[in-house]
């Protein structure tokens, strides 16, 4: 116990660096954000270490509250600005083609299949559409569109 103490006595503000910065590259990794917090709390840490106005008790505690701080008032910031920042229809292709149109290849009774650009698609209507028609893609339930004559 004693050598445990000794050890957490001799932190200086270069250990907490070191901790901040291999927290920083384990969060680069990661790409989480959950590592993110720490590794800020560890370099305010070391800010606060290097003035030697703390010992070592006192340093890890302000290391435990800046890290729930942190936590707590950081990462809900981060994630609204991932999400307001986040691209429309980004892997959701079937997303961008509403409001764009499309050609019926063939269609019977309320189903059939639309071409538009180089895919075809499944196409379902209330509407009695005939092969050739342009229709306008109104909605996208899966792989099936629902088109409506243009």
């Amino acid at each position: 116990m004693d050598t445990l103490i000794t050890l957490l006595a001799g932190l200086g503000p270069q250990h907490w660096l070191i901790f901040g910065l291999i927290l920083l590259i384990a969060e680069m990794a990661s790409g989480t954000t959950y590592l993110l917090w720490p590794a800020v709390a560890a370099f305010l840490t070391a800010l606060v270490t290097l003035t030697g106005a703390t010992t070592w008790i006192a340093d890890m505690a302000i290391f435990a509250v800046l890290v729930i701080a942190l936590t707590a008032f950081g990462r809900p910031i981060v994630q609204r600005w991932r999400n307001e920042n986040k691209a429309e229809g980004l892997n959701e292709r079937s997303k961008t083609l509403i409001g764009t149109r499309g050609v019926i290849t063939v269609f019977a009774n309320g189903a059939g299949s639309v071409k538009v650009a180089d895919t075809i698609w499944r196409a379902v209507s209330d509407e009695a559409l005939a092969p050739g028609q342009t229709v306008v893609i109104d909605s996208v339930d899966g792989a099936t569109l629902k088109v409506k004559g243009a």
